[in-house]
């Protein structure tokens, strides 16, 4: 594993992330979609977008196990939204959580340590990294945030994060 490097006051561990990490910003910077909300964090390779009821944290990290030639350098990009904060974990939410996964495409529910519902969708960056892709990946955690958290809220409880966030 490579040592962190400081490169544009971003750290990154390789130039691949680097190249991904950019790759992304221009996506971003560009999308008409995402321009209005953008944040770009200064000390990760990390932005925040928000549509909707959704707010997005795109992050480009270091893919350090993958199957492939352990010298070979790998990013990935992840975008990925809390859709609710204080939800009541029940079997029933659990199992809604399980059958709705089976359904998505790309992308699926998470729990975090505190138990707040996450959804998110990561894809493999680099050279050949597709623009559709990184879209798709974007906007698939969009979507799916912004239309399952009020439904979630009224059926399990709990918050939207965007409810939260903005009585911070």
């Amino acid at each position: 594993m490579t040592t962190p490097t400081t490169l544009s006051d971003r750290i990154f561990e390789h130039p691949i992330q680097e190249l991904t990490y950019d790759k992304v910003a221009d996506y971003l910077r560009s999308a008409t979609l995402f321009q209005d909300s953008l944040l770009i964090l200064p000390d990760r390779p990390r932005f925040q977008v928000s549509y909707g009821s959704a707010i997005v944290d795109i992050e480009v990290s270091n893919w350090a196990f993958h199957p492939w030639n352990a010298e070979r350098e790998m990013a990935i990009v992840t975008a990925s939204s809390c859709v609710t904060q204080g939800s009541l974990l029940t079997p029933e939410l659990s199992q809604y959580l399980l059958k709705e996964n089976r359904r998505m495409r790309f992308g699926g529910f998470q729990l975090d340590e505190n138990f707040n519902i996450w959804f998110a969708h990561s894809i493999l960056g680099g050279e050949h990294m597709d623009l559709t892709e990184l879209q798709s990946c974007i906007l698939a955690v969009v979507t799916i945030a912004d239309n399952y958290d009020d439904a979630l809220v009224k059926e399990f409880g709990g918050q939207r994060s965007i409810d939260i966030n903005l009585s911070a």
